[in-house]
């Protein structure tokens, strides 16, 4: 394992913001992994065999299928439960309670910050990348990432206006694993929506305010879809990269190859991309949600600048 901290851009945020095109931005930079919700990998997407952004399922991509191999070589048949098992324990929301509390992580928090730094190591290596991308969203997941010796975590906190995310989640969709879905979409009420995202936002929130400026950054994934150039100059500055030259390329409408990203939105299968807002809800989503995501979660849409 390499003597140097592991560098690690981590996108925090709540689904349905724009995380999986981000990563994919940024992986466009020769020294940068996009990984995908790395965070996904242990808990189902080796276990089911899922697609990699590359058309393969996990198993057959090499990237991933070595990658996997070398990390648990040695660790036993049972290695993948008891590592999803750890991030059930240290990558939920309860993570903001453990880490206030003064009270020491335990044990167990060892044996994951291990594995975890291990496979982060083995992904670079395998790469031979310097940066990687983990879009795994989840505020505890960070949370624990900084706790972890040897990592330079360095997190964007990726927010949508909550209205456009309650719009994409009042849809549904059919289970389609080969374009990206793995599993039948349900549709989410507004009111389910106002509340975990505002959770969500809050719990990333706490992470910025213990951590400072130098290790969280915010970023609106309408200032991203409508300014790139300006926005991946700032994420750039953040992440000590160079990324102008992508963010000009998205400026003027040029295309995205994705990689290796594992999990996230259906979009990583879809090849080429191109960076577009995706506005749709000022015209379509239904009065009654819009007013009740408003009157739940307005005052967070105002302290984003959504109001």
């Amino acid at each position: 394992m390499s003597s140097q901290p592991i560098r690690v851009a981590y996108i925090a945020g709540y689904g349905r913001s724009g995380s999986t095109v981000l990563d994919i931005a940024l992986g466009q930079h020769p020294a940068v992994m996009g990984s995908g919700e790395i965070a996904a990998l242990t808990r189902h997407v080796w276990v089911q065999n899922e697609y990699c952004a590359c058309g393969s399922p996990i198993r057959d991509c090499p990237c991933w299928n070595e990658a996997c191999e070398q990390w648990w070589r040695g660790l036993g048949s049972n290695f993948v439960l008891d590592y999803s098992l750890l991030q059930r324990k240290f990558e939920g929301l309860s993570m903001l309670a453990r880490s206030s509390s003064g009270i020491g992580l335990g044990r167990p928090f060892g044996q994951y910050s291990i594995h975890t730094k291990r496979l982060f190591d083995t992904i670079l290596s395998r790469s031979n990348k310097q940066v990687l991308v983990d879009s795994s969203k989840l505020p505890g997941r960070a949370i624990a990432l900084a706790e972890i010796p040897g990592i330079d975590l360095r997190v964007i906190h990726l927010v949508r206006d909550g209205r456009g995310v309650a719009w994409s989640l009042l849809k549904s969709y059919e289970r389609d694993a080969r374009s990206g879905l793995q599993k039948e979409i349900k549709p989410k009420s507004a009111i389910r929506t106002a509340l975990r995202w505002s959770a969500v936002n809050l719990a990333v929130e706490y992470l910025s305010r213990r951590k400072g400026p130098a290790a969280v950054m915010r970023v609106r994934y309408e200032d991203f879809a409508s300014e790139p150039a300006s926005t991946m100059q700032q994420i750039g500055s953040f992440l000590e990269l160079d990324l102008s030259q992508i963010g000009s390329s998205l400026q003027i409408g040029g295309s995205m190859e994705p990689g290796h990203q594992v999990a996230g939105n259906r979009l990583r299968m879809s090849g080429s991309i191109a960076l577009k807002k995706d506005d749709s809800w000022r015209t379509r989503m239904p009065p009654g949600q819009r007013v009740a995501f408003e009157r739940l979660s307005g005052w967070m849409l105002k302290r984003y600048g959504y109001l």
